[in-house]
């Protein structure tokens, strides 16, 4: 067996490695237009969420932001896609108590011009991101967050969303 394939498939997989690395990460909110953009807001009770979405593109990447009035807060980015009248997707928070990244599976059914944030069962591998499980419906009459479009361009430029 000849060496020189398997020499030359790793060069070029070395060089894919290191041009990957040194390729700066775009955060979601420098990719966001604001032309596209929509931002969304939903209290319940004394809690708030905002959701500032992107719907330019086949994928919909947003922020997502909750406040709760225990004083705990979650910023975090927002990648999905719709399925007919469902937006799914994954919720990356990263914490504040020890900085760690988090990936949720999060869906919201779109009517009347409103988000409602589902609850659904899900599952989390051994390996990877959790995700939903299939073989049960996500409820959204449930939903605590049901967003409301928020038109004023004020918010969507606004500072609401902090620096993760």
């Amino acid at each position: 067996m000849s060496l020189k394939p398997f020499l030359s498939f790793s060069l070029l997989l070395l060089i894919f490695l290191l041009f990957s690395c040194s390729q700066e990460r775009r955060e979601i909110k420098d990719l966001m237009r604001l032309e596209t953009t929509v931002m969304y807001k939903a209290v319940n009770e004394k809690d708030t969420g905002w959701f500032r979405i992107d719907t330019s593109g086949r994928q919909i990447i947003g922020l997502l932001t909750f406040h709760y009035h225990n004083g705990k807060s979650y910023d975090g980015q927002f990648k999905g896609e719709m399925f007919g009248d469902t937006l799914k997707g994954y919720y990356d928070i990263k914490t504040r108590e020890n900085g760690n990244w988090y990936r949720n599976p999060v869906a919201f059914l779109k009517r009347k011009g409103q988000l409602t944030m589902g609850i659904g069962a899900f599952i989390v591998p051994n390996w990877g991101s959790p995700y939903f499980d299939n073989g049960v419906p996500i409820n959204f009459d449930k939903g605590r967050f049901v967003f409301n479009v928020q038109n004023s361009l004020e918010n969507l430029s606004a500072g609401r969303f902090h620096k993760y």
